[in-house]
């Protein structure tokens, strides 16, 4: 089962938060306006990498966002997992 999130919504909500334009955005993504316009209204996905870039332009961490947007059995599993993750073991080398 493929989990889409619409990314619509938080970009125009970012994007008018930092007082930018879709041309300043599409700008800085290498991008025309119009590429950029359809991230924001659902006519295109935007790719992980445009994601990565527009979260280092806005500072914002995805995280949370997509924490919310999955299904709750689907939160419930991811934390169930790393619950079960062993403890990562120290790195420090004891002295002699």
């Amino acid at each position: 089962m493929a989990i889409r999130l619409y990314w619509g919504n938080l970009l125009r909500d970012l994007r008018i938060e930092n007082n930018l334009t879709q041309s300043e955005v599409a700008e800085v993504l290498h991008i025309s306006r119009q590429a950029y316009s359809n991230l924001e209204t659902g006519r295109a996905q935007p790719t992980i990498e445009l994601m990565a870039i527009l979260c280092e332009l806005y500072d914002y961490d995805i995280y949370n966002y997509v924490l919310q947007n999955m299904p709750d059995d689907m939160v419930a599993e991811q934390y169930r997992f790393k619950t079960q993750l062993p403890l990562k073991a120290s790195k420090k080398k004891k002295k002699d």
